[in-house]
């Protein structure tokens, strides 16, 4: 099993990205006031950490509440191992599932959002439970989201 070597930053790089998680629009005019380099340095920078993986995309954060889906809801999905990747696959074209996860003990990890709780209940019925080789299905309404870093992706 070959491991991919890590990528060589400096406190700069790490700096960059850090302003860049906080806004991605911040101009690399404004990055370069921050760090102490010239604007084309910094894009030179940037670019170089686009091109290495380590920066993966800009995008725009919407909130989903401003768009009619106040329900959040995390399902934990046993499905027989066999059929785990083709599960996997079906509920990752779901517009409603925004997270998705195979984890471990033979389970995904779904992070979906839904307009009302009616929505939820037909997804289920409609979505999941028709699914091949589904054991369980725990389903927990998000109450509060203490911590969520969407510049990460692991």
């Amino acid at each position: 099993m070959s491991r991919r070597k890590r990528t060589s930053l400096d406190a700069i790089d790490h700096k960059l990205i850090e302003i860049l998680k906080t806004n991605s629009r911040t101009s690399f005019k404004q990055i370069a006031k921050e760090v102490g380099l010239s604007s084309v340095a910094v894009r030179n920078r940037v670019n170089k950490l686009v091109k290495l993986g380590v920066i993966k995309g800009f995008f725009a954060l919407v909130d989903p509440k401003e768009l009619g889906r106040e329900l959040s809801v995390i399902m934990d999905v046993t499905v027989n191992p066999s059929q785990l990747e083709q599960v996997g696959d079906l509920l990752s074209k779901c517009d409603q599932v925004i997270r998705l996860y195979e984890t471990s003990n033979s389970e995904l990890h779904v992070h979906a959002i839904f307009e009302s709780p009616s929505e939820l209940g037909n997804f289920l019925k409609e979505k999941v439970y028709p699914l091949p080789g589904i054991l369980q299905v725990k389903t927990a309404i998000v109450l509060k989201r203490h911590k969520a870093d969407p510049a990460l992706m692991l």
